[in-house]
């Protein structure tokens, strides 16, 4: 079965790759629509997901209008990956538009690296891509994918295109020297971690992701940035990087942790509010806290 996945990866790589950018994308969507209505438990959270993110006001029609187009995308932003081998340089510099490279500048100056915190939203590849090219040194976490040869094959398209790639598996020790050395760490924070995350409120419910961004940025004193990089209707992307999040350490660490995740996920929520259909979440993202109601939605 790995060695399936791997042959379908490369297969669908040379098919995207000579496919007319129009065509693949119609491809893409087509995929997209297919995998919404056979793939239930996925289609069942993204739903979910959307009910929350458009709130109790939203119509059962826009919250399914918007779940799948988020699917769409999705496959979307595959296609665009498959065909990053094909993109030069001048591509993605006319494709991609960043707002923004001022605050990144800033926060370099600090001397402590930058943090550069994301969502599965939009196209978070070619986003390393266009910050790699103007010559920010970029590393990115990413998790080792299975079979061993999918993932030299995927990290080894991310490094052709200037990205450093750090396995989340190797530890903190190489996160901390990228930092040392007022280097980029990005990495994306919204993996619900309902066993070891720390509890934050997302579009007003409860929700638990990833508190390491936060430690690390209160260990070595890196800047904390958020941004992300969304499709737009003509084809090409806009990059948004936000201020750097203002914070001073309380003292108490746990608090101090749980408090700046707080700001980075409420940071975050602007461009999803903004971009609902670019946000790619296909887990069931919130719990059902103390007094929350569980957001039902019909088959």
């Amino acid at each position: 079965m790995l060695a399936l996945r791997y042959c379908a990866f490369r297969f669908a790589r040379l098919v995207w790759q000579h496919l007319p950018e129009r065509v693949g994308y119609a491809l893409a969507s087509l995929v997209g629509d297919l995998t919404y209505i056979l793939w239930y438990h996925g289609r069942t959270r993204v739903r979910e997901n959307m009910a929350s993110v458009l709130g109790p006001g939203a119509s059962p029609r826009t919250v399914e209008r918007l779940a799948r187009e988020s699917m769409r995308n999705y496959c979307k932003y595959l296609a665009d990956f498959l065909r990053f081998p094909c993109m030069s340089r001048e591509e993605i510099e006319r494709r991609v538009v960043f707002d923004g490279w001022h605050n990144m500048d800033l926060a370099l100056q600090g001397g402590k690296g930058i943090i550069f915190i994301g969502l599965h939203m939009g196209n978070w590849d070619l986003a390393a891509a266009a910050i790699s090219r103007r010559q920010y040194p970029l590393n990115v976490i990413a998790e080792s994918l299975q079979p061993a040869r999918l993932n030299t094959f995927i990290q080894g398209m991310r490094a052709a295109l200037g990205m450093r790639v750090i396995p989340v598996e190797k530890g903190a020790s190489r996160f901390v020297r990228a930092l040392r050395r007022n280097e980029i760490l990005g990495l994306l924070i919204d993996r619900p971690s309902p066993s070891n995350g720390v509890a934050v409120r997302f579009f007003d419910r409860l929700t638990q992701v990833p508190s390491g961004a936060a430690a690390l940025a209160l260990k070595t004193g890196a800047r904390v940035l958020t941004g992300g990089l969304v499709r737009r209707p003509d084809g090409t992307f806009l990059g948004v990087i936000h201020h750097q999040i203002p914070f001073e350490p309380a003292g108490d660490w746990q608090q101090d942790v749980s408090t700046l995740t707080q700001q980075i996920m409420s940071s975050l929520e602007t461009l999803v509010r903004q971009y609902p259909d670019q946000w790619y979440m296909f887990r069931r993202m919130w719990v059902q806290g103390e007094g929350e109601r569980p957001v039902l939605l019909a088959s």
